[in-house]
């Protein structure tokens, strides 16, 4: 009795033990969690020739701070909101107004009070629920997606600024805003707007994956509410070919409001698409390769056929120290050739970034880059420079 009473009882706490093991091992919903980027940049550019429009020659500023939130609300429910402090933008969100005073008794100039105010850094950028249509872990998964996250248009551009070879996608300030991450943003194609969308994904093994992604957005941009009864689609196509190479191709249509002949055009539409590929991820041991080629109308009446071609390769090398200060250095080069009008013979813009990185550890690096933009236009001076930054991500 007593050898089947003790049995009976490590049994009995057996199956207590492992039920409390389970219980802890279960995941709890809601969940969040927190992360985050820093990223200080300076940069100094011979562009006197363009100050008017560029701003000064040397600047230090907060490029990014961030704070990101994701988690999962149940298991096929999950959320991700990211605000963000960007600082030195109110070179290109600077409004002036101004008042009269009335005209003196007598006579005489009224006095004139203009007010110089800055746009805030402070900015919404993801902000999105997404439902899983699918078991976690499934090889095929349904998405649905609504709120606010980037049009899917240029591998570039949806490549996270976490760790960017290049510091920056476009020119960056200090340089004229002609590359052409630059003119398909100002199109409409690139970065953030509000909508919803659909996401398919299909697992091919470990780490390949095909992706098919439609999109219906307000078309307006980042925060901002719909001006018309149009909405503005996209679509995007992605397989891995090996466990290295991930090809890709993009298409979208963008509505919104243009001017024919001073007379309002709510039926506006201009059309863009890109092809791209990728070799390897940033910050991952050894090559990381983007090209990728976009073509498209700009957002005018006269929807001027644009094209860009944009290449940014890296090769991280790792020391053999594993307590060595230095934990990685990666050579970094990017060439970038934009066109706003094809039809124009001297309007398109080279710009050339050659520079290092230094890798404190995997989240904390520092990158300096000599940066050249030059232009087609016979008189145009070209602007050249230094341009770093010094980042983490946590």
């Amino acid at each position: 009795m007593r050898v089947l009473a003790r049995k009976f009882l490590g049994g009995v706490s057996f199956a207590l033990l492992a039920g409390v093991s389970l219980a802890h091992a279960q995941t709890t919903y809601p969940n969040v969690r927190l992360s985050g980027r820093l990223q200080e940049q300076f940069y100094y550019f011979g562009n006197e020739a363009y100050a008017a429009t560029v701003g000064p020659r040397n600047n230090v500023f907060t490029r990014r701070a961030r704070i990101e939130a994701r988690g999962n609300i149940s298991e096929n429910v999950s959320v991700y909101v990211q605000p963000s402090f960007e600082g030195g933008r109110n070179l290109s969100g600077v409004a002036t107004s101004c008042t009269s005073s009335a005209v003196p008794v007598g006579g005489g100039t009224p006095t004139i009070t203009c007010r110089t105010t800055g746009r805030s850094g402070l900015r919404l950028r993801d902000a999105y629920i997404d439902v899983r249509f699918a078991k976690e872990g499934a090889p095929t998964a349904l998405y649905f997606r609504g709120g606010q996250e980037k049009r899917p248009v240029s591998r570039y551009e949806l490549t996270s600024s976490n760790n960017l070879p290049s510091i920056e996608r476009g020119a960056g300030q200090g340089l004229l805003a002609r590359a052409s991450n630059d003119i398909f943003t100002s199109a409409g194609f690139l970065s953030h707007d509000v909508g919803a969308s659909v996401r398919l994904e299909h697992k091919l093994d470990d780490v390949r994956l095909v992706t098919l992604k439609f999109g219906a957005y307000n078309g307006q941009g980042e925060s901002l509410n719909d001006v018309n009864d149009k909405k503005s689609f996209g679509a995007r196509g992605t397989v891995g070919i090996t466990s290295k190479l991930d090809v890709g191709a993009s298409w979208f249509a963008h509505d919104g409001i243009v001017a024919v002949g001073g007379v309002p055009d709510s039926s506006f539409t201009n059309y863009a698409f890109d092809i791209d590929a990728q070799w390897g991820k940033p910050g991952d041991e050894g090559l990381f390769a983007l090209a990728e080629y976009l073509h498209g109308n700009d957002a005018t009446a006269s929807k001027l056929d644009m094209q860009g071609f944009q290449a940014v390769a890296a090769y991280n090398i790792r020391t053999t120290s594993p307590t060595a200060w230095l934990y990685a250095f990666e050579p970094a080069v990017r060439f970038d050739i934009a066109d706003p009008n094809t039809d124009a013979e001297d309007d398109r813009t080279t710009t050339l970034t050659a520079g290092l990185g230094l890798y404190m550890s995997s989240r904390a690096w520092i990158r300096v880059v000599y940066e050249r933009e030059s232009f087609q236009a016979a008189d145009a001076e070209s602007i050249s420079g230094i341009r770093s930054m010094l980042a983490v991500n946590f």
